[in-house]
């Protein structure tokens, strides 16, 4: 059977397995029981992609919730697959239920339909497709790794990697864009604590302020309440209602403000529109004092609506990777401290020192409390490497795209987990990137092409074999 004649044959099956993949909900939560480390509905996906090869007749092993791993073939030469199960939450702004996933106009809609649970299942067909035919030639063996944490700071692929007996030999990782990524930025997640001066003589009392659903994430939306002077509400609403993107809603003298933004993946937050931001902007524009004046003077003062971080001081550019990009996914309360839950992301040239370095200088003099949350080193692969060459030549054959070349993101994929690895689609040039975005979605024709480049790059990674 040929690659056409086995996905014309499974085209129904890859769909209905998608769709029955998004339909859990597998965002991370802490309702954990005992082996779901990172929640219910996480582990419920794990085990249903870890049943569905067991049908189509792969060998599985659940490394305690944390991570899965599917094996077709049994020789000591191995390719990889490192793809996860786990999504970012919802956010705002869909048309339809990001959980129900449905099929219209050519494209299966819903969260994790292109990040990465579509790309899921059309690697594990490929697999299929390659141990059905007889492909695995005798020595070698595929293996996917099932990721369950990769949105929320990498705990799964770490333990997986605490616990496997063999990493793979090369890897593809199906959680980026085509034609392939050889280098990725360095990557800093952290928080900034501000101590909230709560000024008593304000003529303006900022309540419920509020933003974002994850730091990866360009926040959506954000708001607050305002308590005003009776003899002011109706002039400050209506100073707020300037604003694009930002509405009131009064209620006697106090206005409930909602910023509304544009959500998308935080490696390239110049793409949306930060709410926390425009909320941010909204209330300094006032004539008028705010009880959390300072708050809001120092967040426009040195993050505002720059998206790389020059404000923060942080602005750095090379020419593999180009510039830093920062983004505040979230405002939240921590007692009397406001925490902005923060992602950098900085040129893979830099030595992280000189990174932090220059945020805690900003710290320093903004009066910021610095708290790291999770480091990945940049990663580089050789763009001319027999690797990276048999890929390349199979995505030019399969897409006869000659122009496009492999290039650089932003974005962290599971490339920087293991060895040999690099981002190998799903995300095609002409496509849009609407991963962490509301609508998500994936073209039923991209499914088929990539399954096809996937099948037969797993297939020339295979005959690397010495």
């Amino acid at each position: 059977m040929t690659i056409h004649e086995f996905i014309e044959e499974n085209r129904a099956a890859m769909v209905s397995d998608i769709i029955d993949l998004v339909n859990i909900p597998t965002v991370y939560s802490e309702d954990a029981d005992s082996g779901q480390p990172f929640g219910k509905e996480v582990d419920r996906g794990l085990k249903w992609i870890l049943d569905r090869a067991e049908v189509m007749g792969m060998e599985t092993k659940d490394f305690d919730g944390y991570a899965g791993e599917i094996t077709a073939g049994d020789g000591p030469f191995m390719i990889g697959v490192l793809a996860h199960e786990d999504v970012v939450p919802a956010g705002e702004g869909w048309e339809t239920d990001p959980f129900d996933a449905v099929v219209k106009d050519g494209a299966i809609y819903g969260r994790g339909t292109g990040d990465d649970k579509g790309p899921l299942i059309s690697s594990l067909y490929a697999m299929k497709y390659l141990m059905d035919e007889g492909k695995i030639p005798a020595g070698t063996c595929l293996r996917m790794i099932v990721g369950t944490n990769e949105e929320e700071g990498w705990g799964g692929i770490n333990y997986y990697k605490s616990q496997a007996e063999k990493l793979p030999d090369y890897s593809i990782v199906p959680d980026g864009y085509f034609p392939l990524i050889y280098c990725e930025k360095g990557l800093v997640d952290f928080d900034l604590k501000i101590s909230l001066l709560d000024d008593k003589s304000a003529e303006v009392k900022v309540d419920g302020l509020y933003g974002g659903s994850g730091r990866n994430v360009v926040a959506g939306k954000a708001g607050c309440d305002l308590n005003c002077p009776p003899n002011r509400a109706e002039e400050i609403a209506a100073a707020l209602n300037t604003f694009e993107g930002v509405t009131t809603t009064r209620n006697g003298s106090v206005i409930e403000v909602t910023a509304q933004g544009k959500s998308t993946h935080a490696m390239s937050p110049e793409k949306g529109l930060n709410a926390i931001s425009v909320l941010m902007k909204s209330l300094a524009s006032l004539d008028c004092t705010l009880s959390l004046g300072d708050l809001v003077d120092k967040y426009n003062r040195y993050i505002g609506m720059d998206y790389n971080a020059e404000k923060f001081g942080c602005g750095f550019e090379d020419q593999l990777s180009g510039k830093t990009t920062f983004n505040i996914g979230v405002l939240r309360y921590e007692e009397n401290t406001a925490v902005l839950e923060a992602n950098l992301r900085y040129p893979a040239s830099l030595p992280k020192e000189t990174i932090k370095q220059a945020v805690e200088k900003t710290c320093d003099e903004a009066g910021f409390v610095y708290a790291e949350k999770d480091y990945l080193p940049p990663v580089y692969t050789e763009p001319d490497s027999d690797f990276v060459g048999k890929l390349m030549e199979v995505y030019r054959r399969v897409t006869r795209d000659e122009e496009n070349e492999a290039f650089t993101i932003g974005g962290a994929t599971y490339a920087r987990a293991i060895p040999n690895a690099v981002a190998f689609g799903p995300l095609f040039p002409y496509e849009e990137e609407l991963a962490h975005e509301a609508n998500e979605f994936l073209s039923i024709d991209s499914l088929e092409k990539m399954t096809w480049i996937f099948a037969e790059g797993l297939e020339a990674l295979l005959g690397m074999k010495k």
